[in-house]
């Protein structure tokens, strides 16, 4: 069976995200970015007309949690899913569906509290009343589902969606009210009592059996809260227990030593790990040695040591809301998936996994740095949106460090609509390098150097000289389209790093 990463949430209360793009402008009197230009909303502006500085937006939202999405497919959220053949979720997991079916599963019990990203899309997970091994999945609810959701935990749920694997987490697409049907009420099923190693990821494939799976973990030790990711720590050396659920509103304050008589949660694959997911504190009881605090705080977890940029940050952290701005970061091990902009005022990295916020813009404001794509780097800077487009601010050369060379990760291949404004994909991939085919060119060249494809999404020219930048006619289809995504001006671009990347 595959398995893809997926969503995130908070507390027991439904709580609305939002991805990267989502704070305000660096001066939102005055519109002055990081250098002191002054830029404008309405596609005028003071920059060169040629090649823009980094891309922004002007539509401030709410920091979010870590968060991830699937594809929405082209039905539309008020149509009633068509067909629905009756299964189980063990057959799901078992791997005994194809992916895209249409299926319906009766009777199943709702485990956590649903969650909200920016675009009022949800996330929940059921459950088989009987439990067991494969006997959880996680539901992904349209827009219209989502605020016409009425199944607190405990709810008995009938549901017809589209089976899918989002970067390997199953999924059922759920997409309009009349395709879940709440039937009743039911205990929530005991949690299946498992050891650490059971969700280990070095052995993925015992730990699969309990993806969506409510799970307790009994009388285990916290062996690591500072290589395993901000919002993590991990137990018996073994499981990761992950803030999934609780971030913002509370963060965990574990210690090495400390041992907890009982940890629960659902499993949840996202981003290459398996992770215990405990739905609110009282998931968590101690026992035994080191102090605890499970009480809650207002501590998040991007309210650690973030002013030194010596914790271990990864990229995925940044754009998935657990800084803010002005905490200065370090990020290692990344590469560039760009040289510098035509203007050498910035470039992009990305983690080296790929995949939904994993991309990033470094601005340099045009230091004598020297980057190409393929470096490996090590890089330290402060967290800023400037006008809502994510980037890593270095003010000093030496914060920009080459440690090698590496593969450029595979860019992801997704469709124009999806990342265009207003796509149901755009803020996961900012930053990130993607690719588009069959783009079909249905503006012409404006005095900005951008066209249209697909009437949708912006192709900028970030990275090219006027004197080599393309100037299609309407109706021109190329082949594919590679760059990373950017945003500016109330709009997300892809940005071509060299004329090649624009395939006839």
């Amino acid at each position: 069976m595959l398995h893809r990463a997926s969503f995130v949430p908070t507390a027991l209360s439904v709580v609305v995200l939002a991805a990267c793009g989502d704070l305000t402008p660096s001066n939102p009197n005055t519109g002055e970015d990081s250098t002191g230009a002054t830029a404008t909303d309405s596609g005028g502006t003071t920059q060169d007309p040629t090649n823009d500085t980094p891309p922004t937006s002007s539509e401030p939202t709410t920091t979010d949690g870590p968060t991830t999405q699937t594809t929405p497919d082209t039905d539309t959220a008020n149509d009633t899913t068509a067909g629905g053949d009756d299964t189980t979720i063990y057959e799901i997991q078992m791997g005994n569906i194809s992916i895209d079916s249409v299926v319906t599963v009766k009777g199943v019990v709702v485990t956590s509290p649903m969650v909200l990203d920016k675009n009022n899309k949800g996330a929940v997970f059921v459950e088989e009343p009987e439990g067991g091994e494969y006997s959880g999945i996680q539901l992904f609810l349209y827009d219209e589902v989502a605020a016409a959701w009425d199944a607190p935990v405990g709810s008995l749920v009938d549901i017809t969606g589209t089976y899918g694997e989002f970067y390997e987490n199953s999924q059922l697409t759920v997409k309009a009210p009349a395709d879940l049907t709440v039937i009743g009420t039911d205990a929530v099923p005991a949690p299946v009592v498992i050891s650490a190693a059971d969700v280990d990821n070095m052995t993925p494939a015992v730990a699969e059996k309990y993806e969506g799976v409510l799970v307790e973990l009994d009388n285990v030790t916290v062996t690591n809260t500072t290589d395993v990711g901000i919002g993590k720590f991990q137990v018996d050396d073994a499981a990761l227990i992950s803030d999934y659920f609780i971030y913002p509103d509370n963060s965990f304050n574990a210690q090495i030593g400390q041992v907890y008589g009982a940890i629960k949660g659902p499993v949840l694959y996202a981003f290459d790990e398996f992770q215990v997911c405990p739905r609110s504190l009282d998931d968590l009881s101690t026992d035994g040695g080191g102090d605890t605090d499970t009480t809650g705080s207002d501590t998040t977890a991007g309210d650690t040591d973030t002013t030194t940029g010596d914790d271990k940050v990864t990229i995925y952290d940044i754009q998935q809301g657990k800084f803010t701005i002005n905490d200065v970061v370090t990020i290692e091990g990344v590469v560039a998936t760009s040289g510098l902009t035509f203007k050498k005022d910035g470039f992009f990295v990305e983690d080296p996994a790929g995949g939904p916020h994993s991309g990033i813009y470094v601005y340099i404001n045009m230091l004598a740095v020297n980057v190409k794509a393929g470096d490996e780097l090590t890089i330290t800077g402060a967290y800023d949106e400037f006008f809502d487009f994510s980037q890593i601010k270095v003010t000093d050369p030496a914060a920009v460090v080459v440690t090698g060379t590496a593969p450029i990760p595979a860019p992801a291949v997704v469709k124009s609509t999806d990342v265009a404004t207003g796509g149901p994909l755009a803020e996961d991939y900012e930053g990130v390098l993607i690719q588009i085919d069959d783009a079909k060119v249905t503006t012409a060249v404006d005095m900005f150097g951008e066209f249209i494809v697909d009437n949708s999404l912006h192709v900028d020219d970030l990275f090219i000289a006027k004197v080599d930048w393309v100037n299609p006619a309407v109706n021109t289809v190329y082949s594919s389209i590679v760059g990373p995504l950017a945003y500016g001006f109330n709009n997300f671009k892809i940005s071509p790093t060299k004329p090649a990347d624009i395939k006839p």
